[in-house]
This record gives structure tokens, C-alpha cells and sequence, in this order.
């Protein structure tokens, strides 16, 4: 196996299973988007606030900037596709 591709694989897998989960979660919940903009606002903010030491500034703000994008498309307020 391709080491080089093990890693966006893992990241894959994780990112869909936390989509399903927080979908599940959201859909159990008596008003989904706001479920899911009060968990991502939560999470940002302890995006924010999570301490990365030993890691330079840009470093660290850089993985901070990833942490947001992944938690924003996975916590995206999707609206779900009806049958007809």
C-alpha cells in the first residue's frame, strides 16, 4: 500500500464518519441547524483556545485555520434532498 495515500485516506474516513454522526445527531435534535450551528460555534471557539505547544505561531495558527475549515464543512447546514 501507498504510504503517501494512507494518510488523506484516514483523514477521509474520519471527516465521513463525524458527518454521519453529527447528521444522526442533528436529526434526533428538535431543531437540526440550530444543533449544528451551536456545535460549531462551540467548537470554534475552542478552536481558538486550544493550546498547540511547542509549535511556532504560524504553525499553529495554520492548523487552527484547518481545524475551521474541516469543523465548517462538516457541521455545514445541509438542507436534505426530498423524493418526489
Amino acid at each position: 500500500m501507498n504510504t503517501q495515500g494512507q494518510q488523506p485516506g484516514i483523514d477521509m474516513a474520519n471527516n465521513f464518519m463525524l458527518m454521519t454522526l453529527f447528521s444522526i445527531l442533528a436529526d434526533m435534535a428538535e431543531d437540526p441547524d440550530g444543533f449544528r450551528s451551536d456545535v460549531r460555534k462551540a467548537l470554534l471557539d475552542l478552536t481558538d483556545d486550544y493550546k498547540l505547544p511547542g509549535i511556532s505561531p504560524e504553525t499553529a495558527q495554520e492548523a487552527r485555520d484547518t481545524a475551521k475549515q474541516i469543523i465548517n464543512g462538516i457541521l455545514a447546514n445541509a438542507k436534505p434532498i426530498k423524493a418526489q
